[in-house]
């Protein structure tokens, strides 16, 4: 993979005002990836060119390397940077990556402190000019673009508690099984997980998800039980709608266009409890790489609410893959909007709406995919949310006996 020297930062990225530490900070300790200095902490400076990592070091308080000055790991003959096994260097690097992001800095160097408890946060930021950087991550030209997801559900007793889907899915493997979560220090299994094959279109991904409902209603025989999805059903117990996208380029920007195209949008018409969810969940530009090739975008609430606000998430999600050069409006990109996202303000978000609609009217892929989105859209702008106490299993046509 052949290196590539960059002389400046994009048009988009040139735009963008210098933040003050204080600014950063405000946008850190919202995205939940801030907290104050300890005395004891380390250093770690990550370089990071649009999410393509390039070098990580061990730094003292002065920023100076430490030791032989030799890095943990570091991009070389223009390949990625290898992530290291240790699972907190790996946290520290997407600390940092999310850091950059954060504050709209697509190359740049992130310096992040790991505290005695194993936490990471957010200390600065600079920008790299000139910098020598791996190529984004290629996509095969025959790969196709596909769409998949691992939605999240609940089951809850009558008196209100969760059940463990453990007890009746199994697991964590399968097609539908269970999550798990620490719980008072124990890793247990309570949220349901479907995990259905990828497809190409909407509609094609949610009768997969409907086939793993009815499965999953074969086992779960307990009647008592309600089903529940969104954003947060139970207090303090967050569930996530994780898309999955291959055959397109991860790049910021598509991570933006999700941000601005599928978050908010749905943030629009989610239940308003599900405003517990941020910022420990449902940070903006959230996401993983996966081993077949492509990424997880983790933003999103359980959509599993009905089949409409699934489909209207996969068509969204769809839509800015295929479109991510022609959607020029990135509200994303715009701090009130970004701010209203996390505080919850559905008022001064769905000032974006229109915007939002009208870029996306004037793709060559909406019109395939406008009838699993305008709905949601509709549903928008009447300020209709959806019902996080109802039974999902009512708009899927899932038997309940």
């Amino acid at each position: 993979m052949a290196g590539n020297r960059l002389n400046r930062p994009d048009e988009a990225e040139r735009k963008r005002p210098a933040l003050s530490e204080a600014d950063m900070q405000a946008r850190w300790l919202r995205a939940g990836i801030y907290r104050a200095p300890q005395e004891d902490e380390r250093l770690y400076r990550v370089s990071v060119a649009e999410l393509v990592l390039l070098q990580v070091e061990r730094i003292n308080k002065a920023g100076r390397p430490i030791g032989t000055g030799e890095p943990i790991t570091a991009a070389v003959d223009g390949e990625e940077a290898i992530w290291p096994t240790d699972p907190v260097l790996r946290r520290v690097i997407r600390r940092a990556i999310a850091g950059l992001y954060a504050v709209g800095i697509d190359i740049g160097e992130a310096d992040v402190a790991l505290h005695v408890d194993g936490r990471v946060s957010m200390r600065a930021v600079r920008r790299l000019r000139n910098q020598l950087y791996p190529a984004t991550r290629p996509v095969p030209e025959a790969a196709s673009l596909l769409i998949g997801a691992d939605p999240e559900f609940v089951l809850i007793k009558p008196d209100g508690k969760v059940a463990h889907a453990s007890r009746y899915l199994g697991g964590p493997r399968g097609a539908a099984g269970s999550d798990s979560m620490l719980i008072r220090r124990r890793l247990m299994y309570p949220i349901a997980e479907l995990r259905p094959d990828p497809a190409a279109d909407p509609a094609a991904l949610a009768a997969g998800i409907r086939r793993l409902l009815l499965r999953a209603a074969g086992l779960v025989r307990d009647k008592g039980l309600r089903w529940a999805a969104g954003a947060m059903p139970v207090p303090g117990l967050a569930l996530g709608g994780h898309i999955h996208l291959s055959g397109v380029r991860l790049t910021p920007r598509l991570l933006r266009l999700l941000d601005s195209y599928a978050a908010f949008p749905l943030a629009l018409v989610e239940d308003p409890a599900g405003r517990g969810r941020r910022p420990r969940y449902g940070v903006l530009g959230d996401y993983r790489q996966q081993p077949h090739g492509g990424f997880e975008y983790r933003t999103l609430p359980s959509w599993l609410v009905s089949p409409a606000a699934a489909k209207a998430a996969f068509a969204l999600a769809l839509l800015c893959a295929c479109e991510a050069d022609a959607l020029a409006y990135i509200p994303a990109l715009d701090e009130r909007y970004v701010a209203a996202y996390y505080a919850g303000d559905r008022a001064e978000l769905a000032g974006c709406l229109d915007r939002v609609a009208a870029s996306m009217a004037a793709t060559e892929s909406y019109a395939a995919l406008a009838p699993y989105i305008e709905p949601l859209l509709d549903a928008a702008r009447r300020g209709a949310t959806w019902d996080e106490r109802a039974d999902i299993r009512v708009k899927w046509r899932i038997p309940r006996e």
